[in-house]
């Protein structure tokens, strides 16, 4: 097996490190939707729950951004670059939901959640596209 090594990490691996990290970080904003539910609400939390569901999205599309980066360090820079958009776009609706519930039924909201869906597929497709024409050219 081939071992890749890299002196400076790619933009796709330093994006969902950073994520990784502000994943890290948000679970004391969901600590604090258990522990002091009214502090919370003060500065404008309104569902603890979709405050768990962000910070869980923002360690896994972390995780699979940095596990695609170092997957395919040849991606292009179309597919990375809307990975990256993507795994943090798709979190933040979680947090959207988080501070209002009802968004959900807004077109804004819905419109958003759609462009989001959209650039991660591209991005995570394309990402694939590169690992598996490296597996075939070999």
């Amino acid at each position: 097996m081939t071992r890749i090594v890299h002196d400076r990490p790619s933009r796709l691996v330093t994006s969902g490190m950073v994520e990784l990290a502000a994943g890290a970080l948000t679970g004391w904003v969901y600590a604090l939707t258990h522990t002091q539910p009214e502090r919370a609400e003060a500065i404008g939390i309104r569902s603890g729950e979709r405050v768990r569901q962000w910070h869980l999205d923002l360690v896994m599309m972390g995780s699979a951004t940095v596990a695609a980066g170092l997957a395919a360090p040849d991606a292009s820079k179309v597919a990375a670059g809307a990975l990256a958009v993507g795994a943090w776009t798709n979190p933040s609706a979680f947090l959207w939901l988080a501070l209002d519930p009802k968004a959900y039924a807004k077109p804004t909201f819905r419109a958003a959640s759609v462009a989001s869906f959209v650039v991660t597929t591209i991005g995570f497709t394309g990402v694939v596209a590169s690992v598996v024409r490296r597996r075939l050219a070999a």
